[in-house]
């Protein structure tokens, strides 16, 4: 078995004689990733760009699933105290398979949609749906019917499957979706809005679908994700059987040079738990949550979910089930953090906390530190929808000493930073981030764009930097920067700068049309309920620590959280639209 959490195989005292932490890093990875090891890689040609590829991955994300079945009676899945083992949720999964095929005349390359809360039935059908060569479309389950709709009809989806909610939304448009033949309806309550129930389908399907039958390759289109959409229409990024796969390796030999590097350092590695676990707060349509799903296949972790967010019911969670792994965008941390030192709470299970979907400030990576003492581990990653997730990552040693850093590279991913000459830049220098790699969409469903060029590069849209150690910080988007009398102000800079104050919770910045300077900086803030904080007090305090064509020309407090959508980022078109009828000229 391979894990993220194993230490490498060999002499854990070969590199002692090495001084230097990034040789040290380079030889860990090179001995890692060597012929003939279970993390080789070599360069291949992948939809018509050459790229570098793990040779001893599984071939599909089938295959992944398929090692699930090792862990037996183990537990696999819980939701509000109802548990499914791994044996119960593979043969779940054949036989929505064989629905899919055999009722449903779901074929290779259909697409099949699903959106509804962090039910058990959402890992059920995406699995299945995947395994039977479909390509699986999650949908943001907090989408209104129209946006739903938009999604359905753009991907042309065969099958629906959603909860209650959704479904009714769905059927509310029924009439301008012709290609949708079936719904299928999870958790219903007193009235079946769907085609068919759940339930009632697995009973009719008593026995699973040999899954091996159906031919699957490792470029065959495997999932539709679309974007946020906070800036307009969703894309659909199509993404390959291989990019999640590839996805997937990605983080497990992240897991092992971090081992190995730890041993380098001397740092004792914490054994790890019998029964991993881990609580998923966030949507699983996020890509950022929905490799856990096929890790657990892997690693055999005990995945746990919930009904909607409560900061105090998690920490009951964390405790009665011996959660030793957590995750979650910068918010739900902080309320995690804020009620564990509310109640005294001590989560001795704990043992890793993830974050991302959304910049996170610095001040919230040092409180996890002083608030477990250190011995809780944090990381993070950099990646979008279109990479399949993380094309960069850091964990605990290096994301203590450079919390705005969002990592180094995984080893089969190319990062350039461009300038706007199309030169790459210099350590220390902002560019736009480009990435190259065998977990790059293969492009949007039904468009055309210039985000992927022809060489294979993905142009993110991210203006980051590069320090001297290779470590990559992002500053802003391109379309996130404020001109303001010719000169840049990045939003996010702003933004940390404001985090650190002790009575500001969240923060957004943008910029407004000004007469004068082109635009003006102006900044919303989420503040403590008993803070008593200023607009003046906040410019004070922003005015030690930035230059003052950065200073926010007003701050505008709130004690309500800031809008955002369900994973994570800020939606500033709906603050622009509020705020900026109040600005004062």
């Amino acid at each position: 078995m391979i894990t993220g959490e194993s230490r490498a195989v060999g002499d854990r005292h070969r590199y002692a004689g090495i001084g230097d932490e990034t040789l040290v890093r380079q030889r860990v990875t090179a001995d890692l990733t060597a012929p003939g090891t279970p993390f080789e890689i070599r360069v291949a040609e992948v939809l018509g760009r050459r790229c570098r590829i793990y040779a001893n991955a599984p071939g599909t994300l089938r295959d992944v699933y398929a090692k699930g079945a090792q862990w037996h009676r183990k537990p696999a899945i819980t939701f509000e105290g109802e548990t499914h083992t791994w044996d119960e949720y593979l043969a779940i999964v054949a036989r929505f398979g064989r629905a899919l095929v055999e009722r449903f005349g779901v074929r290779k390359g259909d697409r099949v949609a699903l959106a509804m809360r962090n039910y058990p039935e959402w890992p059920f059908v995406f699995a299945a749906a995947v395994s039977v060569g479909a390509v699986c479309v999650p949908l943001n389950s907090w989408w209104s019917g129209r946006e739903l709709g938009y999604a359905l009809a753009d991907c042309d989806a065969k099958v629906f499957i959603g909860d209650r909610e959704r479904v009714e939304l769905v059927q509310g448009i029924r009439a301008d979706l012709p290609g949708l033949e079936t719904v299928v309806e999870v958790r219903p309550g007193e009235v079946v809005r769907g085609d068919v129930e759940w339930q009632q389908l697995l009973a009719d399907v008593p026995e699973g679908l040999d899954l091996s039958a159906v031919s699957l390759d490792a470029d065959d289109d495997c999932t539709i994700m679309y974007t946020s959409g906070t800036t307009g229409r969703p894309k659909g990024a199509i993404t390959t059987h291989r990019a999640h796969v590839a996805n997937l390796y990605n983080l497990l030999v992240q897991g092992a040079i971090d081992a190995e590097l730890d041993a380098w350092r001397g740092e004792p590695a914490a054994a790890p738990p019998e029964a991993p676990a881990a609580l998923v707060p966030g949507p699983l349509f996020h890509v950022a949550n929905l490799p856990k799903l096929y890790l657990a296949a892997i690693s055999g972790r005990h995945l746990v979910f919930m009904y909607k967010w409560d900061a105090r019911r998690a920490i009951e969670i964390i405790d009665g089930l011996d959660v030793d792994g957590f995750s979650g965008v910068p918010t739900v941390i902080r309320q995690l953090l804020d009620t564990v030192e509310a109640d005294g709470s001590t989560l001795p299970s704990l043992r890793l906390i993830g974050m991302g979907g959304a910049p996170t400030p610095a001040s919230q990576i040092e409180r996890i530190k002083t608030l477990f003492d250190g011995r809780v581990a944090v990381s993070t990653g950099y990646g979008l929808t279109e990479t399949t997730g993380g094309m960069i990552g850091i964990s605990s040693h290096d994301f203590f000493a450079r919390p705005l850093a969002v990592g180094l590279p995984y080893p089969t991913s190319e990062v350039r930073i461009v300038g706007e000459d199309g030169a790459d830049v210099g350590a220390g220098e902002l560019g736009e981030a480009w990435f190259k790699g065998p977990t790059v969409a293969r492009g949007y469903w039904n468009r055309t764009t210039e985000s992927f060029s022809d060489g294979g590069w993905f142009h993110s849209g991210d203006i980051v930097r590069r320090d001297e150690d290779g470590f990559i910080q992002i500053v802003d988007r391109l379309k996130d920067v404020v001109i303001r009398a010719g000169e840049n102000v990045y939003c996010s800079e702003v933004e940390n700068v404001l985090h650190g104050h002790p009575s500001v919770w969240d923060a957004a910045v943008f910029g407004v049309p000004h007469e004068l300077w082109g635009e003006e900086v102006v900044a919303v803030v989420h503040t403590r309920p008993d803070a008593g904080v200023t607009e003046e007090e906040l410019r004070a305090y922003a005015a030690g620590l930035l230059a003052p064509y950065k200073i926010p020309s007003a701050i505008f407090i709130d004690t309500e959280p800031l809008p955002r959508n369900p994973t994570g980022k800020v939606l500033k078109t709906e603050l622009r639209q509020v705020y900026a009828d109040r600005m004062v000229r």
